[in-house]
């Protein structure tokens, strides 16, 4: 539920004022008034968190963030009241050929339809000189200028074109019972990032798309000694919002090709382990210095 809660109510990664959006993206307020209306859901969702537990599946498989990601923003869906049906991963095809992808539909009972692009990250803030160029995934072909240009242009105007259009009709034929024309739908189109972005020191510039709410950590080398504090390794979904539960390490699976998420924490009145910052820890010969333009 944790999860479900931060992936609603946390701070936007990407600036939702820049003019590349056109007030697209949804912002802070928007996601603290979204958190506040579902509260009693989520409570109520916690006391029995079974159902969101099978959407999620099990957490030791090598599923990619960003799909458990999706299927978090989905179990929002159906939080809403307004919300009839929604669907997730919607392909757009014509003439054999995939033009894209919906990544959540939702119908509303007023018959709107909203599409969402979605996106979760998690970037080092590497060489602040360059720019986004200079922000980077863990993996370095996960970059964010790409990132951001996929979003603000292709991505986020899949909903305004008639393959588009004629994919989300389809959709509500089979799975709503609702035979509407594509040229006659009502389409909201919106976007949501997600994330954290690691500095080399709290003082670092970053570039002007992200927003100044961020949410943000320190990245260091492993040639370097962690300060000091009780550090845990986050694995898998861990990583998404701040980790509360048991002190060991849980037993999901961890690329050691990837940098590593580390958390420092406390034990809190109730016993659990509560995170209080992180760290990205990355191995000098991964490539990503290199690829930022910084030796190793």
């Amino acid at each position: 539920m944790r999860a479900l809660a931060w992936t609603i109510g946390s701070p936007t990664l990407f600036e939702p004022a820049h003019p590349r959006w056109d007030g697209a993206l949804r912002d802070d307020a928007w996601a603290a008034a979204q958190l506040a209306t579902h509260a009693e859901r989520l409570l109520a969702l916690d006391r029995a968190p079974a159902r969101l537990a099978e959407a999620l599946g099990d957490p030791r498989e090598a599923v990619p963030l960003g799909h458990t990601f999706e299927k978090l923003v989905l179990s929002w869906q159906g939080l809403r009241p307004e919300v009839r049906a929604a669907t997730r991963g919607l392909h757009v095809r014509r003439g054999g050929r995939t033009l894209g992808e919906f990544d959540v539909v939702a119908l509303r009972h007023d018959g709107v339809i909203e599409t969402l692009e979605v996106t979760v990250k998690f970037y080092l803030n590497l060489n602040p000189a360059l720019g986004m160029a200079g922000v980077l995934g863990p993996r370095a072909f996960d970059r964010m200028d790409e990132k951001w240009a996929k979003m603000t242009t292709r991505q986020r105007l899949l909903g305004t074109t008639d393959a588009g259009r004629e994919a989300i009709a389809a959709w509500l034929a089979t799975a709503c019972d609702d035979m509407r024309p594509a040229d006659s739908l009502v389409i909201e189109n919106h976007a949501i990032s997600r994330g954290y972005v690691f500095h080399s020191n709290a003082s670092c510039t970053y570039p002007a798309e992200l927003s100044p709410t961020h949410l943000r950590g320190l990245w260091q080398t492993d040639r370097r000694r962690l300060p000091a504090g009780d550090w845990r390794a986050l694995a898998g979904r861990e990583w998404l919002g701040p980790y509360r539960g048991p002190r060991a390490e849980s037993d999901w699976p961890l690329d050691p090709r990837m940098p590593k998420m580390l958390a420092r924490g406390m034990f809190a009145h109730d016993g659990s382990w509560t995170e209080a910052e992180r760290i990205f820890v990355l191995r000098s010969d991964s490539g990503l210095l290199a690829a930022s333009g910084l030796p190793g």
